[in-house]
């Protein structure tokens, strides 16, 4: 990193101070400063959508971003809202200006010219690069459940069968988009289209007669032959619920998609609506679902986003030499498969998670950026570069686009993140410079991930990298033990096939949680369980010293690997005599003879 000098021009093009000095100007006193009231049209407007989506009961403009809450997360919708109201800003504006005195200077009138009148979702539609990927691989020979999400959850109180399908009936309905399918025979490029009239596939068994041990086989046994049925793309529907009654005041729910038409933050939205209908439908109201932006209306402009010929990927992967993989071989001629993968999780300590929001708070560095950084350097460690790639999912909402937070849909797109790393760096420098590659994929999240391998031209039909970091970033409205509609959501389960061999996952929160989805046969439950911990450490040792030299954190992840490996041989020794006891009493107990003699 470059020093800058008493003597040096210490403003942009434009003569302005950068973002992040006039914020540090703005905090001369730190959180405690005195309450400073909004002055202008600009600085009220963003104190009251900080104050909606940060939950808070006001907001002054000089208070931080940061210590009042908010991340990458909240800064999507802060700046969806902020475009709704005829304010346009970037995350990264808000991000590093940090407060709403720096945020609103820079902040500009949305340009004129976007047409928010809802376009006809009749006819057919092309696919986004995503979904293009996805339908490659889910009829390019793989097995019928590749991609298929089930989402699966407990419910505990008086559900009315009949109002909750008559809620998700209606759900269904409002959004044009869950009648989509897709068509690519004879030739043409792949289209997708809306189907009008389509009803929704709700089912109800009864398992009530069964024995709690039969219960629990019978379930087992229906997400595993629902996964396997997958969806007919051309025909739809490509959605379906199965409720199974299990006692009285007991519910299995399962609800099955396909990834073509749901991201994460829509499944969050779909979710909402339902409850909010079924709430409705039990008072005797009509449901009345929310009228939401189709998601077709986005097509075009997504498409207008992507920035094709200027070398932007050829560049950034110049000098690399190999792609960056850590799994065993893959399946025959590409082939997607779907049994249910293994998932292992490790919740971070609360006090971790408290470095990690001190960290943004002092330097603006996000828990995207940490986690990001810390998988990159694991990866150097486990192939023996200090250049690796890894993808990273973005949530493909510009939010420049008016109600594009409240669409359901599929946006989201993986991209590669490339990270070079110096041993002689500081951590934090080294965090600042992968925030800053994070902030230029954002950029780009609506490039096609096949376009990027061909123009590196490294891949060889089998990808850049074999491993993705998801961190949740969408506002999440239901979780495992909430009460929603009079009913308890417990044993709430995710499961999806990404077609990467390990999906590593962040969810924030004040115990964040580390999860990894993997293939079993291409990774060992042992090996992931390892990575997962030495993540954590890796997490840890660099929010709590950033002052450090990237080659000491590097030392701590290889010790502490080091320290899984030989935790992971002592299991395996102590399991080989444990079972060679017992085999040696069942032999001697076999052939009559005293066992103390």
């Amino acid at each position: 990193m470059s020093r800058v000098d008493d003597d040096d021009d210490l403003t942009g093009p434009t003569g302005e101070l950068p973002a992040h000095w006039l914020a540090d100007l703005a905090r001369v006193d730190g959180p405690s400063a005195e309450y400073a009231p909004p002055r202008t049209d600009a600085e009220r407007l963003l104190a009251t959508i900080w104050q909606e989506v940060l939950g808070v009961d006001r907001v002054g403009i000089d208070d931080d971003y940061f210590e009042l809450g908010g991340d990458s997360v909240h800064a999507i919708v802060v700046v969806a809202r902020a475009q709704e109201r005829g304010c346009h800003l970037e995350p990264d504006q808000l991000l590093a200006g940090r407060t709403v005195r720096v945020v609103a200077a820079r902040a500009a009138p949305v340009p004129a010219g976007y047409d928010t009148e809802a376009t006809d979702t009749d006819g057919e539609h092309p696919l986004t690069a995503l979904q293009q990927g996805m339908l490659y691989h889910a009829v390019g020979g793989s097995t019928p459940g590749a991609y298929v999400v089930q989402v699966s959850c407990r419910l505990t109180g008086d559900l009315d069968h009949t109002a909750f399908d008559d809620a998700w009936q209606a759900v269904f309905d409002a959004n044009p988009v869950l009648r989509t399918v897709v068509t690519w025979r004879g030739g043409a490029s792949a289209r997708q289209r809306v189907v009008a009239g389509l009803r929704m596939p709700l089912r109800l068994l009864d398992h009530r007669g069964m024995e709690p041990s039969d219960r629990e086989q019978s379930f087992a046994h229906l997400l595993d032959s629902d996964r396997q049925d997958g969806f007919d793309l051309e025909t739809g529907p490509l959605m379906r619920l199965t409720v199974v009654a299990e006692r009285e005041r007991e519910h299995r729910c399962v609800w099955t998609y396909h990834h073509l038409i749901l991201d994460g933050w829509s499944q969050q939205l779909v979710l909402r609506d339902v409850f909010d209908c079924y709430r409705r439908l039990r008072a005797g109201k009509p449901p009345s679902p929310r009228r939401r932006p189709p998601f077709l209306d986005y097509l075009d402009p997504l498409r207008d986003t992507v920035r094709e010929g200027d070398g932007f990927w050829a560049r950034r992967f110049a000098d690399l030499t190999q792609a960056t993989r850590i799994a065993g071989p893959g399946c025959v001629d590409g082939q997607v498969t779907t049994s249910g993968r293994p998932i292992t999780e490790l919740t971070v300590p609360a006090p971790v998670a408290g470095t990690l929001t001190d960290l943004a708070g002092a330097y603006g560095i996000t828990a995207a950026a940490v986690v990001h950084a810390a998988w990159a350097l694991l990866l150097g460690l486990r192939t023996g570069t200090w250049d690796t790639v890894h993808g990273v999912t973005l949530a493909g909402r510009p939010p420049h686009l008016p109600g594009v937070t409240e669409s359901i849909g599929m946006f989201v797109n993986t991209l590669p993140l490339r990270v070079s790393t110096s041993p002689e760096a500081t951590v934090l420098d080294w965090l600042h410079d992968v925030q800053a590659r994070l902030s230029e994929v954002r950029q780009r999240q609506h490039d096609a991930l096949s376009d990027i391998e061909r123009q590196v031209g490294l891949a060889h039909g089998t990808g850049l990298f074999d491993s993705i970091v998801v961190v949740e970033n969408y506002p999440t409205w239901i979780g495992a033990g909430d009460e929603v509609a009079g009913l308890r959501v417990d044993r709430l389960s995710v499961v999806v096939e990404e077609g990467y061999p390990l999906v590593l996952e962040y969810a924030p929160g004040t115990e964040p949680v580390l999860r990894a989805r993997f293939d079993d046969r291409r990774l060992d439950r042992p090996t992931v369980d390892g990575i997962l911990a030495v993540l954590a450490v890796t997490i840890s040792a660099a929010v709590t010293d950033p002052g450090q030299r990237l080659a000491a954190l590097a030392g701590t992840a290889h010790a502490a690997w080091d320290r899984s490996r030989e935790d992971q041989r002592q299991a395996l020794r102590d399991g080989a005599a444990h079972r060679l006891g017992t085999t040696r009493r069942r032999t001697v107990s076999g052939i009559g003879v005293d066992a103390d003699a």
